[in-house]
């Protein structure tokens, strides 16, 4: 069981080594065609820079407009192999027109042919810019050249072995890669095997004497006890919390009688305010009774006196007259006093009745928000009659 670990940990680093092998030589692949492009470029413009400097002073404007043969054809050969071909990588020069026939080439028997598959080509070059490609293991660069600007236009062919150019190019890269090669053989045949290798299978007695599972059985009966703990704590926090739950619930109870006592109290002592209420009511409405009374009797008195006043105006002297009157203006007075007192009782009665008839609407919804049966209290206040005595003022009259 502990060896499988080793095992994992072997298979994984031989995998990973395979991986980055290979990628490895991925690059070294790329990096060879990066190098073979970039060394074809570099060919390709110098065969267009020998092209523009050594071939082109080498023609003439009548070399431009026919085929060349004969002795011009000798001369331009020996000139091309004294100064281009012996001194440099171009090792065939042949000239097109720019409808693709050949004008010139070392072999005279092909001069004045038309290659089809180069027509398109030497068109395209004739009236654009040099191109290079690669055919048959060499490196063709085709340039146009003319003598004088506007003048006629042919295309030179510029061959080279290409050979050399991706020899120089992938060399180095391709003996890293072959390397790499043999390093992924190596790392991928050791990964094979670590993965096809049989694991031993330890006995019953070396695996309870390996450290670590003396460390793991260890570790898994301090974890037993440790869970135990946990178990006996959580037990108690229960408990705890279900006698803390209790204590809260007889609060509540204790809470609920309180309120519903202070509501008794509140209740008794509304009860006593309403009834000394009642009582202050019917004193007033006797003492209003009684003054009405007396307001009563004052008016006959007064409606007495009137009559005596009329009837002795007409015998009585002057002076008996003056002297009625003011009687009759004090009894006024009187009369005016007694009814301010009344109208003053029956405004603080109205007022004792109002107070009394909020106290048992209030008592009556507290009845009903308590669900309590108090005492019904009537909520129809009755209505006194207002006396109103009207005292007319006795007319003065002059005897003459």
């Amino acid at each position: 069981m502990f060896g499988r670990s080793h095992r994992r940990e072997r298979r994984a680093l031989w995998g990973s080594l395979t991986l980055i092998i290979v990628i490895a030589i991925g690059g070294a692949l790329a990096a060879a065609a990066s190098s073979r492009a970039r060394l074809t470029e570099r060919a390709a413009t110098d065969a267009r820079l020998i092209a523009q400097t050594q071939l082109a002073p080498l023609l003439t404007a009548r070399d431009l407009e026919a085929p060349i043969t004969g002795d011009r054809a000798r001369e331009l050969g020996q000139a091309i192999r004294s100064e281009i071909v012996s001194t440099g990588p171009i090792e065939k020069i042949r000239l097109y027109s720019k409808l693709g026939r050949i004008l010139y080439d070392a072999d005279p028997g092909i001069v004045t042919v038309r290659p089809s598959f180069v027509r398109d080509l030497i068109y395209r070059v004739a009236t654009g810019e040099a191109e290079s490609i690669v055919r048959e293991g060499h490196l063709l660069t085709y340039v146009p050249l003319w003598t004088s600007p506007g003048g006629t236009v042919v295309v030179a062919e510029m061959s080279q072995p290409y050979g050399p150019i991706a020899a120089e190019a992938t060399a180095t890269w391709y003996r890293i890669a072959l390397g790499l090669g043999l390093a992924l053989a190596v790392t991928f045949t050791l990964w094979v095997r670590a993965i096809r290798a049989r694991e031993r299978t330890l006995s019953l007695v070396e695996v309870r004497a390996h450290p670590e599972f003396v460390a793991a059985e260890d570790a898994r009966a301090r974890a037993e006890q440790r869970a135990a703990a946990a178990e006996a704590a959580l037990t108690d926090v229960r408990r705890q919390l279900r006698a803390a739950l209790d204590e809260i619930s007889t609060m509540e109870r204790t809470m609920e009688m309180l309120e519903q006592q202070d509501r008794s109290e509140e209740v008794r002592t509304l009860r006593e305010q309403l009834r000394d209420t009642a009582e202050r009511l019917q004193a007033v409405e006797r003492d209003n009774a009684a003054l009405r009374e007396r307001l009563a009797l004052r008016q006959r008195e007064l409606d007495e006196h009137k009559a005596r006043l009329l009837q002795l105006e007409a015998r009585t002297p002057s002076a008996e007259v003056e002297e009625l009157r003011r009687r009759l203006e004090a009894a006024e007075r009187r009369a005016t006093e007694l009814e301010s007192e009344v109208e003053r009782l029956e405004a603080e009665l109205d007022a004792t009745a109002g107070s009394l008839h909020l106290a048992k609407l209030s008592e009556a919804l507290r009845e009903i928000d308590n669900d309590d049966a108090l005492v019904e209290v009537d909520e129809d206040r009755e209505e006194h009659p207002t006396v109103i005595f009207a005292v007319d003022r006795p007319t003065t009259r002059t005897r003459r």
